[in-house]
């Protein structure tokens, strides 16, 4: 990985870490037109996301390993497995595309795509 590539892999992690606590700092690294698509297909605006986060606070861990990330200008995609380990029920093991387009401001999340990672079992 390069500094670049290595800097989106952290930010990954991040953005992982501060979603399981529905911490403040998240929504100023997703883009205003951020859109998620859950595993189930479930589809929701950057809005609707971080307020579905707030009853889950502390209630389970969403931690990505297996990070790869590709450059294409402005844009970069990372993915990954994304495991959701809950603190009463059994983890859930999928993989997820994250895109990232740079700005001003950095690099922000435009889109990420979850899908369940049944090999994984």
């Amino acid at each position: 990985m390069n500094e670049t590539t290595s800097e989106i892999a952290a930010l990954d992690a991040r953005i992982d870490e501060l979603a399981s606590t529905a911490d403040a700092a998240l929504p100023a690294l997703l883009a205003e037109d951020f859109i998620y698509v859950h595993s189930n297909g479930l589809r929701q605006d950057k809005k609707v996301w971080l307020e579905s986060l707030e009853p889950l606070a502390g209630k389970r861990q969403r931690v990505v390993s297996n990070v790869l990330v590709d450059l294409h200008g402005d844009i970069a995609v990372a993915m990954g497995d994304l495991d959701i380990v809950w603190d009463d029920r059994p983890t859930v093991k999928n993989r997820y595309v994250r895109v990232y387009r740079q700005t001003g401001d950095g690099w922000l999340v435009i889109a990420q795509r979850t899908v369940p990672g049944y090999d994984r079992n």
